[in-house]
């Protein structure tokens, strides 16, 4: 199943937020031409962490967990060639994505107004740090510090004398919830710009998008209420205590009914966190979760990665993961279109692996001009 097949999207982004928003473009159809440079490939391409690897620069496995089902072209777009030959691309494209610092592509004459001239009806999507306007325009930033300046951080914690939780490398949450907020948006922008046969430029601010999955917060905070760190909703117990064996289980208490049970099934005359911890520190996780669903009590192994499904098998593997076509499980998307779940068409891309398709047989340059631009150096396969 293939929504997006016939949309094409050059992908300039890079590292997590703007990579993954082009991968879902790419995983849901749409024809993706990775665009880098041999001066500046797309610093994923880096966090191999073994150097002495063969062509590592192909061999990073974030990168290609947000590259797969593209292309690869290898431009400089610093040589006049380069950016004519990227014009020439984006004159037969639909969508350009980007997440550098604001101000890069205009530096290098490939801003809105030279992607509106190449192609009227281009969608420029730019998921900017702060939005590509405002005091904080020129900002560059990292999930973690987005984190910080968005609010998200400072709420992120269970009482206010806790230090503000920052998710880090391992997961850098504004970058994964703006890749699927931008997709959307792009998609959106792209059915407008059919419609009215004009170029749109679509602003997606990280630190905005995090802010707004605040909720209620920013609302508290509008009306000059302080927003007190921890749980947002009105539970009346909540919090997560370790079972015998040192597993952990989530527990909310958010109605009477429920409250009178467990405290009728602990022996105490109010909820207490205390009472709670003890009693399921003394059970087995199992038989702790038995217990308060019986009860009515809402509660939740808090599941490691090893506890979940094996994958080792296809019929184990749900919508959330996909085979790649080396056979092994990779991420997926969460949702099927009737019935049928998202493929990987094919693995992330080397550096430069379509330079010759996307010159010649999409831009329809001779091949003499195609070795021309290698012996230039304006194409390549490898950084320089």
């Amino acid at each position: 199943m293939k929504p997006l097949d016939g949309l094409r999207v050059v992908d300039l982004g890079i590292i997590t937020a703007g990579a993954s928003t082009s991968a879902l473009l790419a995983d849901l159809g749409a024809e993706v031409i990775k665009v880098e440079g041999p001066s500046y490939i797309d610093p994923f391409r880096r966090w191999a962490g073994a150097a002495d690897v063969e062509m590592w620069w192909n061999a990073s496995p974030h990168f290609h967990f947000t590259n797969r089902n593209k292309k690869s072209l290898c431009v400089d777009l610093k040589s006049a060639r380069g950016r004519a030959l990227l014009l020439d691309l984006v004159a037969v494209s639909d969508v350009v994505v980007e997440n550098f610092s604001v101000g890069v592509l205009d530096r290098l004459g490939l801003g809105f107004d030279a992607l509106q001239r190449a192609n009227p009806r281009i969608v420029l999507g730019s998921v900017s740090s702060q939005g590509v306007t405002g005091p904080d325009a020129g900002a560059v930033s990292f999930g973690s510090t987005l984190e910080a300046s968005s609010g998200f951080a400072d709420l992120v914690r269970y009482s206010a004398d806790e230090t503000p939780f920052i998710s880090g490398q391992a997961l850098n949450y504004p970058d994964q919830v703006v890749s699927l907020i931008a997709s959307g948006l792009i998609v959106a922008t792209v059915i407008e710009s059919r419609r009215t046969g004009l170029a749109r430029h679509v602003d997606i601010s990280q630190r905005e998008v995090t802010a707004f999955m605040l909720g209620e917060k920013l609302v508290e905070a509008a009306h000059g209420l302080v927003p007190e760190a921890g749980p947002a909703a009105p539970v009346l117990l909540q919090g997560i205590f370790p079972s015998r064996e040192g597993q952990w289980i989530a527990v909310s208490v958010d109605t009477d009914v429920a409250a009178a049970r467990l405290c009728g099934h602990l022996e105490c005359n109010a909820l207490d966190a205390g009472k709670l911890k003890a009693w399921i520190g003394e059970r087995a996780a199992t038989d702790a979760l038995a217990c308060l669903d019986r009860l009515g009590v809402s509660a939740s192994l808090a599941r490691r990665v090893g506890d979940l499904p094996r994958l080792d098998t296809p019929e184990a593997v749900g919508p959330a993961f996909a085979i790649a076509p080396d056979g092994k499980p990779v991420k997926g998307l969460p949702w099927t279109i009737d019935g049928e779940a998202m493929k990987v068409r094919h693995t992330a891309p080397q550096l430069g692996e379509h330079n010759r398709n996307v010159v010649v047989d999409l831009l329809r340059r001779s091949e003499d001009d195609y070795h021309e631009l290698v012996a230039q150096g304006v194409l390549a396969q490898a950084p320089a």
